[in-house]
């Protein structure tokens, strides 16, 4: 299509099939090593499945809003402090599970189980999506709290616990704040 839409510049075009051929190398040698077979019939349906997945890849790259820069100090902090509540996790969850799953008694507190979170990264800045997906990631990490969501119009991270803790915020939002 000349002159076509977003994505299909010459640029952008080329971009993508390069895309498309990383994804595909990379999804039909995965498959070699996972198979370990190289019958005619194995390595055709892996070359259809790998076609599949950089066709999916690549449709989801096209989708980015941007790309992200994290910064080394946010990764190194959060995820010691977020293993570290995978172990100190496991006694809230192993009681809750016992309380609300096998003896049917309600949530102490009655609540839902879901809190607000003030959260000020929401721009489309690369450093704010970095820190937008690791909090997403690492929030979640721990048993007790999932990230729902982060709502950008409203500035807040809706996280879920099942059995609420003193400091949501801690749980949820493990990186750094710092906006400089």
């Amino acid at each position: 299509m000349p002159g076509g839409g977003p994505g299909y510049s010459g640029r952008g075009m080329v971009d993508n099939v390069r895309a498309f051929v990383s994804w595909w190398v990379l999804c039909a040698a995965l498959w070699l090593l996972l198979v370990d077979r190289t019958a005619t019939d194995e390595l055709l349906v892996g070359a259809g499945v790998a076609l599949a997945a950089a066709g999916a890849a690549t449709a989801v790259r096209r989708q980015r809003i941007g790309v992200g820069r994290p910064r080394p100090s946010w990764v190194g902090s959060a995820l010691v402090r977020q293993s570290v509540g995978l172990l100190a996790d496991l006694w809230p969850l192993a009681r809750t599970l016992v309380l609300r799953g096998i003896l049917r008694r309600p949530a102490p507190g009655g609540g839902d189980g879901l809190s607000l979170v003030p959260y000020a990264r929401v721009t489309d800045d690369p450093g704010d999506l970095a820190h937008r997906a690791l909090t997403e990631t690492l929030g979640s990490l721990a048993p007790n709290t999932i990230v729902v969501a982060i709502d950008r119009d409203r500035r807040l991270l809706v996280a879920h616990q099942l059995e609420l803790t003193d400091d949501v915020a801690a749980q949820a939002s493990p990186l750094p704040e710092d906006l400089a």
